[in-house]
């Protein structure tokens, strides 16, 4: 009987008993929850202690810092690095609203402004720049040099110009047509006998010097340039810098020495078999 009476509390209809859920809802949610943070946990459970000696992160010797009972239990108190407060004290100490906080920063600031200016002198150091140093040869020493290892006479290869023959006489030619082409061919310049196909250029000469340097060590250093180099016989007009057609022709090489070095410099025909 007692659980018949206890069913026919109940709601029986659909509505009842949707407002019976929704009351007890309420009545849950209206309940209010304290979520503590691991932190505050940790804090809550930290004690007050005294410490006898410096401690980097916490304090100077003497300071009132929270401790984890479990570390002064086990490692600091055993070690003489603090002291337990007692209730009395603190009840003082926190009366007179003395700070009982940790000083984080203690005993690292120095290591940090350490940090900072060895930091400074490595920006520095990579900022700075070693000079390279080159030792270079004296003007005197390279033409010792070349004067070794560059022979007297310098070869080139170049092919000759074919000259162009004198046109035979034409039969049947008007008259009007050999005078204009006997124009056209004094007008034409007549090229040297041994003129060549492009030409020989101190660039040319220094790159086969180079060449000759090479192969040793000292005379590798020595430093010669374009402008070092001019042709004394052969060339045209007043550019030195290339002669165009074969021979034999004289070659200057100026360092700074007081004395220049001179050389030969032959172009011969280059024949179809070379």
């Amino acid at each position: 009987m007692a659980s018949i009476s206890r069913s026919s509390l109940l709601p029986q209809c659909t509505s009842c008993v949707r407002r019976f859920t929704r009351q007890n809802l309420d009545a849950w949610g209206s309940q209010q929850t304290r979520n503590i943070s691991k932190k505050a946990k940790e804090a809550e459970r930290n004690i007050v202690v005294k410490l006898l000696k410096d401690v980097p992160r916490y304090g100077r010797a003497g300071s009132y810092v929270p401790l984890n009972p479990s570390l002064m239990r086990n490692r600091w108190f055993p070690a003489r690095v603090a002291d337990y407060v007692p209730v009395i004290q603190l009840k003082q100490l926190k009366a007179q609203e003395l700070d009982l906080s940790r000083d984080f920063s203690y005993g690292v600031r120095a290591k940090l402004e350490e940090a900072e200016e060895d930091e400074e002198d490595l920006v520095a150091a990579r900022r700075y720049v070693r000079p390279i140093e080159i030792d270079v040869l004296s003007p005197e020493r390279s033409i010792e040099l070349l004067n070794t290892f560059v022979p007297p006479t310098i070869d080139f290869y170049r092919q000759r110009i074919e000259q162009e023959r004198e046109s035979r006489p034409r039969f049947g030619a008007s008259g009007a047509a050999d005078v204009l082409t006997a124009a056209a061919m004094a007008s034409k310049p007549k090229a040297h006998a041994d003129a060549i196909y492009g030409s020989v250029s101190t660039a040319d000469v220094v790159t086969t010097i180079r060449g000759a340097l090479a192969h040793n060590d000292e005379a590798a250093r020595v430093i010669l340039n374009e402008a070092d180099v001019k042709f004394l016989t052969g060339h045209e007009g007043e550019d030195t810098s290339r002669v165009k057609q074969l021979g034999v022709f004289k070659l200057e090489i100026q360092l700074g020495a007081e004395e220049p070095l001179l050389r030969n410099v032959r172009v011969r025909e280059k024949t179809a078999e070379a």
